[in-house]
């Protein structure tokens, strides 16, 4: 098989990273609250909302498009391409396995999984790092808005 085994450099690096982490949740957790926040009025989506008796470690914020709230017939890769228009760096997470052309080889079809196909097919995961800044924030939710207003019909 594989070698997945750390090198000396890749070790350095991780233990490097856990000196900040206590400082990158601090940020992922203000920006995922300022996402939150900057979402809420739009019936659109739905935003992810933490366990409350767990902390997140805000390791994605994936928004959920609500079909019923936007134009006839916008799929959730229209959504994306306005947005990377926009700028934006959004990208989707978490494919159903078995979409996967190898499962595919071994008989699993589509159509088995229903609900988690539906998922995958309204969620789009935002920019959400500890480079990131108040204005990266502002910006995003600020080009999801726009996006959301033209594909609700409200907009044109």
């Amino acid at each position: 098989g594989y070698n997945y085994r750390l090198t000396d450099v890749q070790a350095a690096l991780g233990i490097s990273q856990m000196n900040k982490l206590d400082l990158f949740l601090r940020l992922r957790t203000i920006y995922a609250g300022m996402y939150t926040e900057g979402f809420a009025q739009m019936p659109e989506l739905i935003c992810p909302v933490p366990a409350a008796d767990r902390m997140s470690g805000w390791h994605l914020y994936v928004i959920q498009l609500r079909p019923e709230k936007l134009s006839t017939g916008v799929k959730r890769d229209e959504v994306i391409q306005a947005l990377l228009a926009e700028n934006i760096g959004v990208n989707v997470h978490y494919i159903p396995v078995y979409y996967h052309p190898y499962y595919q080889s071994l008989g699993y079809e589509r159509g088995l999984c229903p609900h988690a196909e539906e998922g995958y097919e309204q969620c789009i995961s935002l920019p959400l790092f500890p480079a990131m800044n108040g204005k990266d924030v502002q910006d995003v939710i600020e080009a999801v808005r726009k996006v959301m207003h033209y594909y609700s019909g409200s907009g044109d």
